[in-house]
Parts: structure tokens; C-alpha cells; sequence
């Protein structure tokens, strides 16, 4: 499997972890993701978390598989993310 097929993936219900990040305070943030937009994703542990996609490093997991995603290539509408690399 392609590592750029898992941008086209849905990523709401998975696990994410920011792993690295251009921003003081979001590095080993983690939680479900509850919600996407276009500039966002909005996790859930024990409250709701907006994490900017752009200068953040994710660890996702997607169907049982731990994959790590550059934020600045996820900076599209998922329904627009998913045509432009699908």
C-alpha cells in the first residue's frame, strides 16, 4: 500500500498523536478524533482539543495500522483531500 493513499483515508473515530510540532503546547497531545475541517482536527480525551494540522506532525492510527502524517499535506476539506490524492 502507497503511503499517500493514507491521506485519502477518513481519519474521524481514529487515534491521533502529535508527535512533533511547530507550536509550544501540542507535542504528545492525544485523543480521538471527533471531528476535521479543513484547517483542524478536534480530538477528544478528557475534554474537546482543536489542533491546527499545519506545522504538526500526527501519529494516526487507521484500521489497526500506526501511521505517521505530515499536517501541512492534510490542510484540505476531507471531501477535497480525499478526490485531490484519491
Amino acid at each position: 500500500m502507497s503511503e499517500d493513499i493514507v491521506y485519502t483515508f477518513e481519519f474521524i473515530g481514529s487515534d491521533l498523536e502529535v508527535i512533533d510540532s511547530d507550536y509550544r503546547g501540542y507535542e504528545e497531545l492525544q485523543g480521538k478524533v471527533i471531528d476535521e475541517t479543513k484547517n483542524m482536527f478536534v480530538i477528544e480525551d478528557e475534554r474537546k482539543k482543536m489542533i491546527p494540522k499545519k506545522g504538526n506532525h500526527f501519529r494516526l492510527t487507521i484500521n489497526g495500522r500506526n501511521n505517521v502524517l505530515d499536517g501541512n499535506k492534510l490542510t484540505h476539506r476531507s471531501e477535497d483531500r480525499i478526490k485531490k490524492l484519491g
